[in-house]
């Protein structure tokens, strides 16, 4: 059964893959920009959420910034505990023919982090957020997973795994939200230290 599995994740990639020409400058230079663009858009989020709070005086919009940011921290502390029993999968340009278009360096295919960004992201904003800042956000990471499987550093399986671990991790910091140790520590002494500084 797994092999299968395997067998199918390498014919969708190949099959994905055939759709994009290593030679051309602007596939090759679009799939560069999509690669990480979910990655530099939530970081212009956070950094927007808690500015915007601290132009209006609104602790909510910080506290907005901080659930989103404990969200992607979980899910990642989640990946690092189950990638120390996961099996080791070389990227796919260590085992094909394939060509990879964004340099990466040749760990751990499975699964991918940035998918687990973009699960963890994209929940994070439908939870804390406006609904067009979720949308986007869903736009844009699906646009940067596709391009990670595009640019041949990630098998669709990776992509799938990553996002679902994101996925978990988000909604667990969801469901923990309004404990003691979440509302009592973890949100309001960063909000307090941060306004000593008038941020």
């Amino acid at each position: 059964m797994l092999s299968f599995l395997v067998s199918q994740d390498i014919a969708l990639l190949n099959y994905l893959r055939s759709f994009i020409d290593p030679n051309s400058v602007l596939q090759v230079r679009l799939i560069h920009i999509g690669s990480d663009i979910e990655v530099a858009l939530v970081m212009f989020v956070l950094v927007g959420l808690w500015l915007y709070g601290a132009y209006q005086k609104n602790d909510q919009s910080k506290i907005d910034a901080l659930m989103m940011l404990y969200s992607i921290g979980f899910a990642f502390a989640v990946y690092v505990v189950l990638n120390l029993g996961l099996p080791f999968r070389p990227r796919p340009e260590t085992v094909s023919t394939i060509r990879p278009l964004v340099d990466h360096l040749p760990d751990n295919s499975f699964p991918s982090g940035h998918a687990i960004f973009f699960g963890a992201s994209v929940l994070a904003a439908f939870y804390y957020t406006r609904s067009w800042i979720a949308w986007t956000l869903l736009i844009t990471g699906v646009l940067m997973v596709l391009s990670r499987v595009l640019a041949g550093i990630h098998y669709p399986g990776d992509i799938l795994v990553g996002t679902i671990i994101g996925l978990v991790g988000s909604y667990i910091v969801y469901r923990l939200r309004d404990t003691k140790c979440v509302k009592g520590y973890l949100l309001v002494y960063p909000v307090k230290m941060a306004k000593l500084f008038r941020l």
